[in-house]
C-alpha cells in the first residue's frame, strides 16, 4: 500500500486510508512522532470520512509526541492499544471511521 519500494515507510506512524466499500486506496502519509509534530496528525485523523478503513503502523518510534487528543482520536477509530503505546514499541492496526460491523485489528 505505501508503496513497491523495500522499507518506504517513514519514521512514526504510518497510515494508510482505504475505502470500505470499493477497497480504493485512498492516501498514505507517515507522521515523524520523534522529530516532527502531533498537529498535522490530529488534523489528519480529524478528516478522515466514515466508512474509511484506516491502517497503522509504527516505524522506529511512534510515540513519544503522542498526546491525549490524538490517542483519543485513534482511540476512536478502534485501537484499544493507543493509550498504552510507549517509546519504540512496535504497533499495527486495522480500524475505522464509523464502521460497526467489523472488528477491529491490533497488535
Amino acid at each position: 500500500l505505501m508503496s513497491g519500494v523495500k522499507n518506504n515507510v517513514g519514521r512514526g506512524i504510518n497510515t494508510a486510508l482505504v475505502n470500505g466499500k470499493t477497497g480504493e486506496l485512498l492516501d498514505t502519509k507517515f507522521f515523524d512522532m520523534w522529530g516532527g509534530d502531533v498537529a498535522p496528525l490530529i488534523e489528519f485523523l480529524k478528516t478522515i470520512q466514515d466508512g474509511t478503513i484506516v491502517l497503522m503502523a509504527t516505524y522506529d518510534d511512534g510515540a513519544t509526541k503522542l498526546n491525549d487528543e490524538a490517542r483519543k482520536l485513534i482511540a476512536e477509530l478502534g485501537s484499544s492499544s493507543i493509550s498504552n503505546l510507549g517509546f519504540r514499541d512496535n504497533w499495527v492496526f486495522c480500524g475505522g471511521k464509523g464502521i460497526k460491523t467489523k472488528s477491529p485489528f491490533e497488535q
